[in-house]
């Protein structure tokens, strides 16, 4: 399923365990990364290149299927994701597990992608893109930071502040 970026704030994303943030806006990814941990409320949080992935999956596997007592909630975070992971991740999303959260963090993806498809089109698992900042993804940015510090700004003084 698609979902905007500046929709995040509206879902709620406790059941959602499969996320694909895709595009160039890595500040935009980085700031909706947080968001979802932040979320999640888990300290069990581990991260992974694509390549780590790939040349030891037996590891990788282990590591998401094994439970612990002192551990509840997992958040995995898989970056520089390609279609080379396709495999690995279908089987995993497929065994729909309880207690891992699995965010794969990629930069631009076609539209032909498999991984890009396979997360768009499926209800378990969330696409987000990430494109270049226009106009209005940076009025949006403002007005939330303005929001958040508490300060009361004219929509006017915005617009100067962007141009």
């Amino acid at each position: 399923m698609i979902v905007k970026f500046f929709e995040i704030s509206k879902k709620n994303l406790n059941k959602e365990k499969f996320f694909l943030l895709y595009g160039n806006n890595s500040g935009l990814i980085e700031e909706t990364l947080k968001k979802i941990i932040k979320s999640k409320a888990s300290n069990n949080l581990y991260n992974y290149d694509e390549n780590e992935i790939i040349k030891d999956p037996i590891n990788f596997e282990e590591n998401i299927y094994n439970k612990s007592f002192f551990e509840d909630k997992k958040i995995i975070i898989i970056s520089r994701t390609t279609d080379k992971i396709f495999e690995i991740l279908n089987e995993i999303v497929e065994k729909n597990l309880d207690d891992v959260t699995i965010i794969l963090k990629s930069g631009i993806l076609e539209k032909k992608s498999k991984l890009r498809n396979f997360f768009e089109k499926n209800q378990n698992t969330i696409s987000i893109p990430f494109y270049e900042d226009n106009l209005q993804s940076l009025n949006l940015l403002a007005q939330n930071f303005f929001k958040e510090k508490k300060i009361s700004i004219s929509q006017l003084n915005i617009n100067l502040i962007l141009e």
